[in-house]
C-alpha cells in the first residue's frame, strides 16, 4: 500500500514538475482592426459665429497623421496653409489666413488620421464650422475615372464654381474642393444651394485652376444639389461582422451622388527645338518638343555642300517630333563639324504657332571622337609593329630584300591610306567594340522566327536606311509534298509603319500548316553607303489553324462607329477590331490565352482613342469594359454577348487588370503574408455591409458582394 501510494505522489511530482517547465508563448491578443473614434472638438462641430483661428479635435485613442500635406483639404481654400499638427490623443489645426465673417469652413481630412499602432485609418473624416450665424450643409459626390482606361483616379482634386463662366475654371480658384479617395471616390461638402459646375484636376501647379497642360475633367451640365429623405432597412453588425439587429431608419440623402468624370488631358505642350545632337559622323538628331503636320527645313551653311539639298536621307517618327538626318554625302559626314539652320515652326508668347530659324552647330559627339582617335592609335601601334617585322626579316633575308622592299612600300601607302579608311569606316556604320573595321556587308536581318504565325508578315530591320532594292533577288517558296516545292509569288517589301525607313515587312498570305523556305540573294538590296547585304536562306513553318481560337463578341446596343481592344493581363492592347453594322467585333487566329476586352465609342471615326478638349466642350470618347477575363483554348470558336451598359462604369473593369487599388490596411497586409498571399495577388476588397450611404457606387457595390 505504502508503495502504491508512493508512486502515485511520484507521478504527479513529475507531472507538476514538466507543467511547471513548459513555457508557451504568447498569442498577444486580437488584432487592432478598429479606427479611432472621434469624441470631441473645440469648437463643436458645426459650430456657429465661431471667432478663434484653431480647431482642437479629440479621439479615443493615440493617433498619427500621415500624408496630410497631400490629403487634407480646406474649403474655401487657404492661401497661406494652417498648421496641422497631432499629438496623443489630440488633431490642432491653426489657421494662418484671415477669417471670411459669415463663411462655412470645412476640413476634410480623407484618411489621413491613423490610430497610432496599427495604422487603422478615420476614413472620410470631415469637420465643419462656421463664422457666422448659419451653416451651409449641402454636398455632392460622385467618381473620377481616367477615360482611356477607367482607372479610379487617386487624389485628385474636385472642386466646384458658382460662377458659371466657363473661365472660371482657368482664372479662377474653386469655391470649394475636396479630394479623390484610393477609389476615385469624392464628396464636396458644406454647400450653399445654388447652381454649380463640377470640375476634377490634376493640379501640378496647385493654383486651383486649369492650364493645358493638366489632366482634367469637367461637367457640362450645371448641378443643383438638393436632399430628400429616404427610409432604409439598417443592419447592425458586431465587430466579428457577426449580424447583431436590422432597424428601419431614416436618412437624408444629398443629391446628385453619382457624378461621373472622365479625366483626360488635352496633349496640349509648347512647339519649340527640345534638343539637337549628332550622335555619330553620319547623322543628325533633332527633337522637338510636341507632334506636328509640318517638317521644318534644314540646310548646311558649312561647309558648303551641293545644292540640291540631297545630301540626307530622313528618318522620322509618325507626329515628326523625332528626326534623324542620315547623311548620305560621305565628304560631309568627315567633319566634326556642321554649321546648318533650322526653319520650324514654334509656340510664340500668343500661343499661335509661327516660323522661326535658328542656326546650329552640330558637332560629332566627345564619345565617338574619342573612340575614333583610339582606334587610330591602336592602328598606328599595329602598322608599326608590322614595319618592325618587316625590317627584322630583311635583314635577316638578304636574298629576299627586293620583296621585302616592296612589301614595306606598300604597307607604307596602307598607312598613309588609313585615316581616310578609318573614317570611311566610321561613315558605314562599322563602328564596333574596340575598332572601326570595314564590314563589306549591309546588315540587312531577317528578324522572324521559325515558326510564322498565320497573320504574321515576315520583318526585317537594317542599321542603316535601305538604297536600292531588287525585289527580283527574293524568292520563297512552299513546301506541297515531302520533297517537292512550288513558287509563290511575293508582294513588294513595305514599311513596318508609315515614314518608317529601319524596319520592313512582307505581307504574305500563308496557307495555314505549310512549311515555306525564304532565299535572299546576296547583291539584291543595297544601304545608302553602297554596301550590298549577305545571302539569306531561312526554312520556316506557319502554324496551324487549330492551333489558335476565333472570338466574336455581339455588342449592344448600336453606338454607331466603334472599335474594340483585345487586352492582355497587364491592360496592354494586342489586337483591335472595328465594330462592323452588325454589331460584332470579330476576333479570328487568337492566340490561346487569357485575355481582357474594352471597347471606344469612336464618335469621330478615325479608328482611334481621342481625348476631351475643354475650350471646344469635348468630352473624351467614350470607353467601356467587358466586367470579365475571357479565356481562350486552341481551336475554340468563343461568342460573347455584351451589353456595354449592363454593368455600372465604376465596377466594368476587372479587379484583376486595375492597377490603381485601394490601400491597405496594416493589419490586412499582415494577414495575407500569414496567409502566404504575396503582394500580387488581387484581392477582394469587402466594402461591408449594404447600408445606404447615398452613394450609388458604394451602396451598388454593396447590394452585390
Amino acid at each position: 500500500m505504502e508503495k502504491t501510494v508512493y508512486f502515485i505522489i511520484a507521478a504527479l511530482a513529475a507531472i507538476l514538475l514538466y507543467s511547471c517547465a513548459t513555457i508557451g508563448s504568447p498569442t498577444g491578443g486580437a488584432v487592432d482592426m478598429d479606427p479611432p473614434i472621434f469624441v470631441g472638438s473645440n469648437p463643436a462641430p458645426n459650430a456657429l459665429n465661431f471667432k478663434g483661428t484653431k480647431i482642437e479635435l479629440t479621439f479615443d485613442e493615440v493617433v498619427t497623421l500621415v500624408d496630410q500635406s497631400e490629403k487634407v483639404m480646406y474649403s474655401p481654400v487657404q492661401h497661406e496653409m494652417p498648421r496641422i499638427t497631432a499629438l496623443g490623443r489630440k488633431v490642432t489645426v491653426e489657421f494662418r489666413d484671415t477669417m471670411r465673417p459669415g463663411t462655412t469652413y470645412s476640413i476634410d481630412f480623407a484618411n489621413c488620421i491613423q490610430d497610432n499602432n496599427e495604422n487603422n485609418p478615420l476614413e472620410d473624416f470631415a469637420f465643419a464650422f462656421s463664422t457666422g450665424d448659419s451653416i451651409d450643409t449641402l454636398q455632392v459626390s460622385g467618381m473620377v475615372l481616367r477615360a482611356r482606361d477607367l482607372e479610379p483616379m487617386q487624389q485628385v482634386l474636385v472642386g466646384i464654381h458658382s460662377n458659371l463662366d466657363d473661365s472660371a475654371f482657368t482664372s479662377l480658384q474653386f469655391d470649394r474642393v475636396a479630394r479623390t479617395n484610393d477609389r476615385g471616390q469624392f464628396t464636396i461638402r458644406n454647400l450653399k444651394p445654388g447652381k454649380y459646375r463640377v470640375y476634377a484636376l490634376n493640379d501640378v501647379d496647385r493654383d486651383y485652376k486649369f492650364v493645358r497642360t493638366e489632366d482634367m475633367a469637367f461637367l457640362l451640365d450645371t448641378i443643383v444639389p438638393g436632399t430628400y429623405q429616404e427610409t432604409t432597412m439598417d443592419t447592425l453588425f458586431t465587430k466579428t461582422m457577426l449580424v447583431d439587429t436590422v432597424v428601419r431608419g431614416r436618412h437624408t440623402v444629398f443629391t446628385p451622388n453619382d457624378i461621373l468624370l472622365s479625366m483626360s488631358n488635352e496633349g496640349y505642350v509648347s512647339q519649340y527645338l527640345y534638343a539637337y545632337e549628332r550622335p555619330d559622323y553620319n547623322r543628325i538628331y533633332i527633337k522637338f518638343s510636341a507632334p506636328s503636320d509640318t517638317l521644318p527645313t534644314i540646310k548646311i551653311i558649312e561647309p558648303v555642300v551641293r545644292e540640291d539639298n540631297n545630301w540626307y536621307r530622313l528618318q522620322r517618327s509618325e507626329h515628326n517630333d523625332s528626326l534623324f538626318y542620315w547623311i548620305t554625302d560621305t565628304m560631309l559626314s568627315r567633319n566634326d563639324s556642321i554649321r546648318i539652320t533650322l526653319n520650324y515652326l514654334r509656340t510664340d508668347t500668343l500661343d499661335s504657332l509661327t516660323y522661326t530659324t535658328d542656326t546650329l552647330y552640330v558637332n560629332v559627339k566627345n564619345a565617338f571622337k574619342r573612340q575614333l582617335e583610339k582606334s587610330k592609335k591602336e592602328e598606328d601601334e599595329k602598322y608599326k609593329d608590322l614595319l618592325e617585322e618587316y625590317e627584322k626579316n630583311i635583314k635577316d633575308l638578304q636574298e629576299r630584300a627586293e620583296k621585302r622592299k616592296s612589301e614595306r612600300d606598300t604597307v607604307k601607302a596602307e598607312m598613309e591610306a588609313r585615316s581616310d579608311s578609318m573614317e570611311w569606316a566610321a561613315v558605314r556604320r562599322t563602328w564596333v567594340k574596340d575598332s572601326l573595321a570595314r564590314i563589306p556587308f549591309f546588315d540587312f536581318k531577317l528578324t522572324s522566327s521559325n515558326t510564322v504565325d498565320v497573320d504574321a508578315p515576315l520583318t526585317f530591320e537594317v542599321v542603316e536606311p535601305i538604297d536600292t532594292l531588287m525585289m527580283s533577288g527574293f524568292k520563297l517558296q512552299r513546301q506541297y509534298e515531302d520533297s517537292l516545292w512550288e513558287d509563290v509569288p511575293l508582294p513588294q517589301l513595305v514599311p513596318e509603319k508609315p515614314n518608317e525607313i529601319m524596319k520592313w515587312q512582307l505581307p504574305v498570305k500563308w496557307e495555314p500548316g505549310s512549311t515555306y523556305k525564304l532565299h535572299v540573294d546576296s547583291m539584291c538590296v543595297y544601304g545608302i553607303y553602297g554596301t550590298p547585304n549577305k545571302t539569306i536562306d531561312m526554312q520556316f513553318t506557319v502554324k496551324g489553324l487549330e492551333k489558335y481560337a476565333n472570338l466574336y463578341l455581339n455588342i449592344s446596343p448600336s453606338t454607331g462607329p466603334a472599335f474594340v481592344e483585345l487586352l492582355n493581363a497587364s491592360d496592354a492592347v494586342q489586337r483591335t477590331a472595328t465594330v462592323g453594322n452588325d454589331g460584332y467585333a470579330v476576333f479570328n487566329n487568337v492566340a490561346p490565352g487569357d485575355y481582357y476586352a474594352r471597347i471606344i465609342l469612336d464618335r469621330n471615326d478615325n479608328g482611334k482613342w481621342d481625348n476631351g478638349n475643354y475650350a471646344q466642350h469635348l468630352q473624351p470618347e467614350e470607353v467601356y469594359y467587358y466586367p470579365k477575363k475571357i479565356s481562350l483554348k486552341e481551336n475554340w470558336d468563343i461568342e460573347q454577348s455584351w451589353n456595354i451598359y449592363a454593368v455600372p462604369v465604376d465596377m466594368q473593369k476587372p479587379e484583376a487588370i486595375k492597377k490603381n487599388k485601394p490601400e491597405k490596411k496594416k493589419w490586412e497586409e499582415k494577414d495575407n503574408k500569414d496567409k502566404g498571399q504575396g503582394d500580387e495577388e488581387d484581392d477582394i476588397y469587402d466594402e461591408g455591409p449594404a447600408i445606404y450611404t447615398g452613394n450609388k457606387y458604394t451602396d451598388y457595390q454593396n447590394a452585390n458582394n
